[in-house]
């Protein structure tokens, strides 16, 4: 039997595809909620020593609510859509890689959090899964709606294997999001974006639980520029212009014909295969 477990910060991408897996009846093994610790916060890239200690108090007290609305709000909503809640450290403490490891699962899936690192990726036999808002290889990175919209790339979703990189590692499939002709709220459209890539990652975890269908991944044949999330809220006017325009719609009728392709490698087994999915209301 392959057991699957996820780590999530239960934040709405976390929730929504938890949500989504358990209309489907498809019920993890395990939920590690990222729920941070007493002990200090990890180190912010060029962060000095002494800065770290100076956020330690405040991010220990953060930690001590995290968990209390946890058990008092949602541990019995978990509870129902897995088979063993975990409340663990920070995305890749010693604390979560030594939940991980007593787990030993086959695969883990990301339910939001941050990137991981090496050690926690290799607590996965099988490999760790990731669902990305945005067509891979091409728009990776933070605000990737808005700078798919930009880079003239069909707004979709990607699930990939993940590896030591930055939204680098295999994909596994990929799905267009069909947007009506017209103006769009960059917020609906991001709102869009996250739906389809849950649902494309339950497709995934669904092929794998039902049908035995391990995904097999084809790696990046090109490495493109990684958006940050500080320029992501500079661009943001110019991107959500470009959404009011109906750049998304134009984007994709021109990207559809091409989404049917044996390189987009959709989930197999499925009736709508080959279809871009459900699209956006605006």
């Amino acid at each position: 039997m392959t057991r699957i477990v996820m780590t999530t910060s239960a934040g709405h991408r976390g929730l929504l595809l938890l949500d989504r897996l358990h209309r489907r009846g498809i019920v993890l093994d395990a939920v590690l909620v990222l729920a941070g610790g007493l002990e200090p916060p990890p180190a912010r890239p060029g962060e000095s020593g002494l800065h770290r200690l100076a956020r330690w108090p405040a991010s220990a007290a953060r930690s001590v609510r995290r968990r209390f609305r946890l058990y008092r709000r949602r541990r019995r909503w978990f509870e129902a859509r897995c088979r063993r809640v975990i409340v663990t450290g920070y995305l890749n403490s010693r604390r979560l890689e030594r939940d991980l490891r007593r787990l030993a699962p086959d695969y883990l899936v990301l339910g939001g959090g941050g990137v991981l690192r090496p050690h926690i990726i290799a607590t996965a036999g099988s490999g760790v899964l990731n669902a990305h808002p945005a067509l891979l290889p091409w728009v990776r990175g933070c605000g990737v709606v808005g700078y798919s919209l930009a880079a003239g790339v069909a707004l979709g979703a990607t699930v990939h294997l993940v590896d030591a990189g930055i939204d680098t590692g295999p994909v596994v499939a990929r799905r267009l999001l069909p947007v009506p002709p017209g103006p769009c709220a960059l917020a609906d459209l991001e709102a869009a974006a996250d739906e389809a890539a849950a649902e494309l990652l339950v497709d995934v975890v669904e092929a794998l639980v039902r049908r035995g269908e391990r995904p097999a991944g084809t790696p990046h044949a090109e490495r493109f520029p990684l958006h940050r999330l500080a320029a992501a809220d500079v661009d943001r006017p110019a991107h959500e212009a470009l959404a009011a325009a109906g750049r998304a719609a134009e984007l994709f009728d021109r990207w559809s014909p091409s989404a049917i392709d044996a390189a987009w490698a959709l989930p197999a087994g499925r009736p709508d295969r080959g279809s871009p999915g459900p699209g956006v209301e605006c």
